[in-house]
């Protein structure tokens, strides 16, 4: 793909098409990390798999705390183990 460099206000920008969007699985609002690399300029997107899932699992209720632990007691732990 080639493009050109677009002055948008006081900065500069550059116009990436549908089809490598989508190959990339780029969405508007998507945040990317820009970097130089020698004489190139690499464009990655950020992924954060695990971005808001404390406040996912306090609204299904899965974080609540109030349940005793279980142990269950073996015989490796009492004989092999050494803590």
């Amino acid at each position: 793909m080639t493009t050109k460099i677009r002055k948008i206000g006081n900065s500069s920008g550059i116009i990436i098409n549908k089809k490598m969007l989508e190959a990339l699985n780029i969405e508007p609002k998507d945040e990317l990390q820009l970097y130089v690399e020698g004489d190139k300029i690499l464009i990655k997107k950020i992924v954060e798999p695990r971005k808001n899932w404390e406040e996912q699992f306090l609204k299904a209720g899965s974080l609540k705390d109030d349940e005793e632990i279980i142990e269950f007691p073996n015989d490796f732990d009492d004989e092999e183990w050494t803590w």
